[in-house]
């Protein structure tokens, strides 16, 4: 069976991303000690608190911390779709799958004719560029509705 130019890049591009991810997973999950200061304390400790108020219905109303729009909260709140997951573990698994869905994306806009995967390419290197920084914060959940809504108006502009 004869493997495309197009496959081969694909091939390649998952590859990358799935060992450049696993790294950062590995990280943020203390397997991997990585130089400088813990950076998941804002998952573990601040969101994991935020949680426990926004759980109640309401938003934590006297942490001066609080300063994201409403909608922050989804972020937030999304561990508790994993819900046999602990808290901090659920939430960079979470970043991880949006970081996997905007990398599919990505890639399907890429693939499309006359298209090339040059911005899945910048995503898979630039991401892990961050550091586990990346995966301690709900930027990447946020990047993901952000990437969709671009594309989405790419194709239909009305929309």
């Amino acid at each position: 069976m004869k493997t495309t130019g197009a496959a081969r890049s694909l091939t390649g591009l998952l590859t990358v991303w799935g060992l450049t991810r696993a790294f950062l997973l590995l990280c943020v999950l203390k397997a991997v000690v990585f130089p400088g200061p813990d950076v998941t304390t804002d998952v573990s400790v601040i969101y994991h608190d935020w949680y426990t108020v926004l759980r109640t219905g309401t938003f934590p109303l006297n942490d001066v911390t609080w300063q994201y729009p409403p909608a922050a909260a989804l972020a937030v709140l999304s561990p508790a779709l994993l819900p046999f997951l602990e808290y901090t573990t659920a939430f960079f698994v979470l970043v991880c799958l949006a970081d996997l869905v905007t990398l599919a994306l990505l890639c399907r806009a890429g693939t499309r004719s006359g298209r090339s995967l040059a911005g899945a390419w910048v995503w898979v290197a630039g991401v892990p560029l961050l550091g586990p920084t990346v995966y301690a914060r709900y930027d990447v959940m946020v990047t993901a509705v952000a990437v969709a809504a671009l594309l989405a108006g790419v194709r239909r502009p009305r929309l």
